[in-house]
């Protein structure tokens, strides 16, 4: 009897496997998000708060998933070659992102890789003017095209549902993002460069 159990245990567990394998054959290896919200203030308010891995913890919604964080920088504080690590508890995982691009007021590119998963990940954020101020466009985008098996398979299947889990976190982050350079100082006369 157990053995009939077992067996039976066994044959639908290689179903259920080979099931998931034939259905991530059809997935799609890359998964793409984005999400926009006009921020009322220039450029450059934003662009201090997303070139610096510092600020950008003050209104990031990852950084809210474990207040005891480990978090460490390395290279300058800003700009291409910034580097931020972290690692937290379940929710917030481990990983480490980085600066690969940066266009003063205009557009950033990050680097990110997550602990344990395999394939190539990255966000942009893209500055550009808008009636009242400035459109700010944060993109994610993630290919598990030459990752391992099983990375492939979780990836492609997160991928489906990546909108629903990451969107309203970046819809969240932006407005923080979009509260804090609001009311960021505005420059004054004598701030401006001179001609």
């Amino acid at each position: 009897m157990m053995t009939r159990v077992l067996k039976i245990l066994g044959i639908t567990l290689v179903g259920l496997v080979a099931l998931i394998g034939i259905v991530s054959a059809f997935l799609s290896p890359k998964s793409h998000l984005e999400r926009s919200i006009v921020v009322n203030a220039p450029a450059s308010a934003v662009f201090e708060q997303i070139n610096a891995f510092k600020n950008f913890n003050t209104w990031s919604p990852f950084a809210e998933l474990d207040p005891n964080m480990k978090i460490t920088y390395e290279g300058p504080e800003s700009g291409v070659g910034a580097k931020m690590n972290w690692a937290g508890n379940s929710d917030a995982g481990e990983g480490s992102q980085w600066i690969i691009e940066s266009v003063q007021d205009k557009h950033i590119k990050i680097g990110l890789q997550f602990g344990g998963y395999d394939g190539t990940y990255s966000g942009e954020f893209n500055l550009e003017p808008a009636e009242g101020g400035t459109k700010v466009t944060w993109t994610y985008d993630g290919d598990v095209s030459n990752a391992g098996m099983l990375s492939s398979v979780m990836g492609k299947f997160m991928g489906m549902f990546m909108d629903g889990m990451l969107g309203p976190m970046y819809e969240k982050g932006l407005g923080k993002l979009k509260s804090i350079s609001e009311s960021a100082p505005k420059p004054t006369q004598s701030d401006q460069p001179s001609k």
